[in-house]
């Protein structure tokens, strides 16, 4: 594909922006089809997101490079799927600059004023919600433009990002071709270049990233963002992320390639933006999430925890301590992860190699060491490739209680080491117990009448001291009986599945289809999935077995108290 349209610009100085600083200095909004800093080449690549961004991502990230990634919000995939916002997280967090590709890649020029308002508007409110960004650039599928979408786009606060090599990998081009693209940038011994990619070929995350890397980087050119290429800054503005709800969905807006119209309403407004509260700014704090313990993916029974209530003090993995202890709650706060109320985790000042261990420290505004992405099941550095990882990976409770294991980052690999659930309870060695209620009664109990495998979870009014209804929280598992825990049938991700009790793997960790999170809107969330327990057709009748749903915010069906 080649740019419809290009203009001849001209920018005045600016310094280059790295990872995601606060606002500098950007242009006024204007096309933009090259770079303009010396050695600098940016690769760009539309059409996500999509299965292949975390392996182009991290190609980059191993090279100490930085990508542009231009997205749609519902062209391959919806941008609203969860494994798509962790994904997009994840990328945003490595430091890779996000731009708007409009929601459906419908052709601009074909569209009337609103189309394009409403294209542009989902983008927007998508990146609003997922990262906390307004973008500054908006690339037009097809590199197709007019006077109108360059106006509409100046009006939003963005430019538009087009290119000067195109590769050509989503227009049928063999691997080979798109290489050979590369190579005639070298010949022509170019002083910069903007190339196009897209995020959704295979071969492009397979062979030619690697190639391209490797190519620009042993000719010294620096792979850098559009934005950093240009001297200009990638977003008009940072904030913080919006909170998950039902109204995340790609149901009820314009499919690939179509545009809003008929029972589709245009939104040509402004979408909901939270700016973030730092020195010098100012906007809503982003909200607490309060007492929330996090458990390595090698045993529910361990807790994140602080040796002590000091600067400095170290980061480690011990046994939960049944009721809680103020050395293991952990309280999440916009991108802060605190502790004893005013302490943050931290990576020492200075120190970004592989096996740095972690400490905690007072919280300070601005403080980049204190910044962390939950992205899925990781805890990563915000702006870096490192993830939160448990050394060597120990932490089995076979080993002596009194083994303290420190904490480390190390480049993200998506490994075991670095998978971590967090719940609203420590867990306990088991013993004692709670009733879990549906929020629409208070004397109405979940319940397994039979201790035996495959025994239904129902609804049963509550009887007092009754064992079948007595819950402990072992790390992610809930245990009746002592040695039951509630259970997904056979793993199954169908909703309406129904829930039922099986024996407790070995440490209570081993059987992913017994493995819960608690989340602090009281749902109760199998592990890895969106899937919460429901309170089948919100029917209290006794003997009602619940079931496994999509999990869906301020669900009265999803709601349970811990009593």
């Amino acid at each position: 594909m080649s740019p419809s349209a290009s203009l001849v610009i001209s920018l005045l100085s600016a310094s280059a922006v790295f990872a995601h600083s606060s606002l500098k200095y950007r242009a006024t909004p204007q096309v933009y089809d090259a770079c303009i800093k010396a050695n600098d080449v940016a690769l760009t690549f539309d059409d996500g997101p999509y299965i292949y961004l975390r392996s182009i991502s991290d190609h980059f990230t191993a090279a100490g490079a930085k990508a542009t990634f231009f997205m749609n919000g519902n062209n391959w995939d919806c941008i609203y799927n969860p494994d798509r916002i962790s994904d997009v997280k994840y990328a945003y967090a490595a430091g890779h600059m996000i731009g708007s590709h409009t929601w459906s890649h419908a052709d601009l020029p074909t569209l009337s004023t609103a189309q394009i308002q409403d294209g542009m508007f989902r983008m927007e409110e998508a990146f609003s919600r997922i990262l906390g960004i307004k973008p500054a650039f908006m690339r037009p599928p097809f590199g197709d433009y007019n006077s109108n979408i360059q106006s509409i786009a100046a009006a939003r606060g963005q430019s538009l990002a087009l290119w000067d090599w195109d590769t050509g990998d989503a227009d049928g081009n063999t691997t080979a071709q798109s290489e050979a693209l590369y190579q005639d940038v070298i010949n022509a011994k170019v002083t910069n270049a903007l190339i196009l990619e897209h995020e959704t070929e295979e071969t492009t995350s397979t062979t030619l990233v690697p190639f391209a890397i490797n190519l620009f980087q042993s000719h010294g050119y620096n792979l850098v963002t559009m934005a950093e290429c240009l001297g200009v800054d990638p977003y008009q503005a940072i904030g913080v992320p919006q909170t998950q709800s039902s109204s995340w969905t790609c149901d009820g807006t314009p499919d690939p390639g179509a545009a809003c119209g008929g029972s589709i309403a245009c939104e040509t407004g402004t979408p909901v933006f939270s700016s973030t509260t730092t020195s010098g700014s100012t906007g809503p704090t982003p909200t607490p999430t309060p007492n929330q313990y996090f458990h390595p993916s090698a045993s529910a029974s361990k807790c994140l925890t602080a040796a002590s209530n000091a600067d400095g003090a170290a980061v480690e993995i011990e046994d939960c301590v049944s009721g809680g202890s103020t050395s293991q709650s952990w309280t999440i706060s916009g991108n802060l992860l605190q502790i004893f109320g005013t302490r943050c985790l931290t990576v020492p000042p200075g120190s970004s190699a592989d096996g740095t261990k972690l400490q905690i420290s007072t919280c300070t505004n601005g403080n980049t060491n204190q910044q962390w992405i939950i992205s899925g099941n990781t805890l990563q550095w915000s702006g870096h490739s490192s993830c939160l990882d448990l050394t060597n990976g120990v932490a089995t409770n076979d080993n002596p209680a009194s083994l303290k294991f420190s904490m480390q980052i190390w480049t993200c690999t998506g490994g075991p080491n670095q998978a971590w659930t967090h719940t609203t309870g420590p867990g306990t060695s088991g013993g004692g117990g709670q009733t879990i209620r549906p929020g629409a009664s208070s004397n109405t109990c979940l319940s397994a009448p039979s201790a035996a495998n495959g025994g239904p979870v129902v609804v049963q009014p509550c009887s007092s001291g009754s064992a079948s209804q007595q819950w402990s929280h072992v790390g992610n598992t809930l245990v009746v009986y002592n040695s039951f825990c509630m259970d997904i049938t056979g793993g199954s991700t169908t909703a309406g599945t129904k829930i039922q009790i099986w024996s407790c793997t070995p440490g209570q960790t081993g059987d992913a289809n017994q493995q819960f999170t608690v989340t602090s809107s009281k749902m109760i969330q199998w592990v890895g999935q969106n899937d919460c327990i429901d309170l089948t057709n919100g029917n209290l009748t006794a003997g009602n077995q619940v079931q496994s749903w999509t999990c869906t915010a301020n669900n009265s069906n999803q709601i349970w108290n811990f009593v």
